[in-house]
This record gives structure tokens, sequence and C-alpha cells, in this order.
């Protein structure tokens, strides 16, 4: 991958994980707890494709 394409990726991940948080908060306030587990799981695997691009 090209480093333009890298930060392009980042850029999306942080994204997603801020769409996650804010997915997670409202599920969490309507008590839509498997709705939020979903989210948490979600939030979690950006987060590891995250460090691995940041490990690399």
């Amino acid at each position: 991958m090209k480093p333009e394409q890298i930060q392009q990726m980042v850029q999306w991940l942080n994204q997603q994980v801020v769409h996650s948080n804010e997915s997670i908060n409202e599920a969490h306030q309507t008590n839509n707890y498997c709705k939020e587990t979903q989210f948490e799981g979600m939030r979690d695997a950006f987060m590891r494709c995250l460090n691995k691009l940041n490990n690399a």
C-alpha cells in the first residue's frame, strides 16, 4: 500500500471508531444492549486494525 492509501485507511478507521462510540452511547441510553454489544465488537475490531497499521 502507498503511504497516502494507508493515511486514508487510518482516517476511515478513526471515523468508524467515532461512529461506533456514538452508537454505543445511543444504544446504552435506550437500553438496547444487543446493539450496544454489536457496536462494541465493531469498535474493537476497528481499533485492532488501527493498532496493526500503527505498528507496521
